[in-house]
């Protein structure tokens, strides 16, 4: 008997990507043994993956023992010998900050070692590569000792103020720079952000817009397409590079660096080389990118700074602003509520100039979580839509097929249940069945399992509907499971991830938009969703769980309905009032459109942004 194909995957993308490829590898090779070394966070994604079959997760570096976790798995992982390892990476121009890993793989018996990128191209990895990761790990060991004697020197130094370092004005290039920061680009998560920052542009204003993670480009929204054409794609660094980095603010900036890494000691039971964990080089949540956005920003000569997100981009960005003293401010998620490393609320409301939320619910939450800082600091700015470009159908000899929406999801990641959805009165243009259309990435807080338990309450209700579920993500295979447990294969169908005017194609008036969320267990949910906002805008009756900013959206009765969370009878109950009642429906169009105009207007409310980001700009 011929043995299994061994195949090594070392995943050093996001885990939509990850996923991809393992499918990919999967239908390469069907009989193929696949093991997937990957972090533990990350075991809850792609544990119930049906492309790997095993699993072998790392942890997390404490106080330096991420070296030893190294060698233990080097160890064992050389008793076996792999017919392919796969190093994963979204681009293989730019696998710079990947020279660790591909010195790790190097200690691992393979008989060939390739690069698999995001667009599923391999390529064996070359000698050239090799060659320049040992060396700059050769280069590593001899400045990481330096650099630690210099911050030790530094933790028992007390240097005062640390505006002596050097002026406010970036050493290099134009100074009086705005920069904002997106978290990813592109990614079929952020379009809120993407539209606010496109609105920023269409008014004239004049900033340097970086992107901080390069995103999976599987499904491309045209506002990321439009973005990436004059966004900074944050450059990668090197182990070696990041540390000389640090070493050159070190020296440089003594107090400034000194500051920062007091800063972040009391979240690290006070280790004072927080910098310096380098096996935390791939946590994209730890301040270590912090320093490399320092170097960036210096050379673009940027004096100030506004983040998206206020989670890993507000921590890089505080980072940054300490060691350079310059301002920043931020927009907030929702992304505050989950426990997640480097948290740090009221240390970054406090040293922010001001932080923006969506919601009134997200401003409470968030003063709560920081009472020592001024209530005022702390603004609710509404996300937005262009009202133009989402308005109301009133003919449908423009929209897509489902065909054409097919064409833009990547075969065999997405699109419908079955072969025949095409001719069960899905397309955009069919009026002859009510639809329910649900958008969103597919994790529990969206709360799409409630949604199909209220479908099966509506079938035995004998009402006569479409459900269409629009996204992608980890729980799409136990959707499909509960679709099929619950036979709703003729109602239920799924699109896939689609670009959002494939998604305003669907949003004509016999369709009504639904977002059940809920809370999640791990604290995740929905500030309110964009499709609701979208939705509106074109004149199509919402119905929505009554929680976290939503009711701030729906005004319950007069422009949707809301309901209970994790409540499918009321859910189901909500959604047959409004298919069976046309002057309801008739009034939630006109009401909710009006509410968006007079709220969600994308280029008011990203006016208001900015003209914060330069009274903060012009005071510094």
């Amino acid at each position: 008997m011929t043995p299994r194909r061994k195949i090594l995957v070392i995943r050093s993308v996001n885990v939509h990507e990850t996923a991809r490829a393992l499918q990919h590898l999967r239908g390469r090779h069907p009989d193929a043994d696949i093991t997937l070394l990957l972090p533990t966070h990350l075991m809850e994604y792609l544990a119930g993956s049906p492309y790997v079959d095993r699993l072998i997760a790392y942890g997390k570096d404490v106080r330096g023992k991420g070296w030893r976790e190294a060698l233990t798995l080097i160890r064992a992982l050389r008793k076996e010998y792999f017919d392919e390892l796969i190093v994963l990476c979204t681009n293989q121009s730019r696998i710079v900050n990947l020279y660790d890993i591909i010195l790790f793989s190097l200690c691992i018996p393979a008989k060939r070692r390739v690069f698999l990128d995001g667009n599923m191209r391999e390529s064996d990895l070359p000698f050239s590569h090799r060659i320049r990761a040992v060396l700059d790990h050769s280069i590593l060991i001899l400045a990481l000792p330096i650099a630690a004697l210099v911050t030790l020197v530094l933790r028992a130094w007390n240097p005062g103020s640390a505006r002596g370092d050097r002026s406010r004005k970036p050493a290099i290039g134009t100074a009086h720079k705005v920069a904002i920061l997106v978290p990813i680009l592109p990614d079929i998560s952020h379009t809120f952000v993407y539209r606010e920052v496109l609105a920023l542009k269409r008014y004239g204003a004049e900033f340097i817009l970086i992107a901080l993670e390069q995103g999976d480009e599987a499904v491309v929204h045209p506002e990321a397409r439009a973005l990436s054409e004059f966004a900074v794609l944050m450059p990668k660094c090197s182990l070696s590079e990041y540390v000389l980095y640090y070493l050159f603010f070190a020296l440089t900036r003594p107090r400034r660096t000194a500051e920062l890494i007091r800063l972040y000691r009391p979240h690290v039971r006070g280790d004072a080389l927080v910098f310096l964990r380098i096996s935390q080089f791939h946590d994209p949540f730890h301040p270590v990118h912090g320093i490399g956005l320092a170097w960036t920003l210096r050379r673009l000569g940027v004096a100030s700074l506004h983040a998206y997100g206020s989670s890993y981009p507000t921590t890089r960005a505080m980072t940054a602003s300490c060691l350079l003293d310059i301002p920043f401010s931020a927009t907030a998620f929702v992304d505050f509520d989950v426990d997640y490393d480097f948290k740090m609320l009221p240390e970054k409301v406090s040293r922010s100039a001001f932080f923006v939320t969506h919601t009134d619910f997200c401003r409470a939450r968030l003063r709560e979580a920081s009472p020592d800082v001024d209530p005022e600091k702390i603004q609710t700015i509404r996300i937005g839509v262009d009202p133009e470009q989402w308005r109301p159908v009133t003919s449908t000899g423009s929209v897509r097929s489902l065909s054409s929406v097919e064409a833009c999801a990547e075969p065999g990641r997405s699109g419908p249940v079955t072969s025949t959805d095409s001719v069960r009165g899905l397309s955009p243009d069919n009026n002859s069945v009510p639809r329910l259309v649900a958008v969103g990435r597919f994790v529990e807080k969206k709360g799409l399992d409630v949604l199909l338990r209220a479908c099966a309450v509506l079938k035995q209700r004998q009402v006569s509907f479409h459900c269409l579920l629009i996204g992608d993500g980890p729980e799409m295979g136990r959707l499909q499971s509960l679709v099929a447990q619950l036979d709703l294969g003729d109602e239920v169908h799924f699109t896939g991830a689609i670009p959002s005017d494939g998604v305003r194609s669907y949003l004509a008036p016999h369709t009504v938009a639904v977002a059940p969320s809920v809370y999640a267990r791990d604290g995740e949910r929905d500030g309110i969703p964009t499709i609701l906002v979208e939705a509106m805008a074109c004149g199509v009756p919402a119905v929505a769980s009554a929680i976290s900013g939503i009711p701030e959206l729906i005004d319950d009765g007069e422009c949707g309905l809301l309901v209970p969370e994790r409540d499918e009878h009321r859910l189901a109950s909500a959604i047959e009032t409004v298919l069976l009642d046309p002057d309801l429906r008739a009034r939630f169009r006109r009401s909710g459109r009006r509410k968006v105009l007079r709220e969600f207007d994308v280029q008011v409310n990203a006016l208001r942004v900015w003209r914060m980001i330069l009274k903060t700009h012009d005071r510094h």
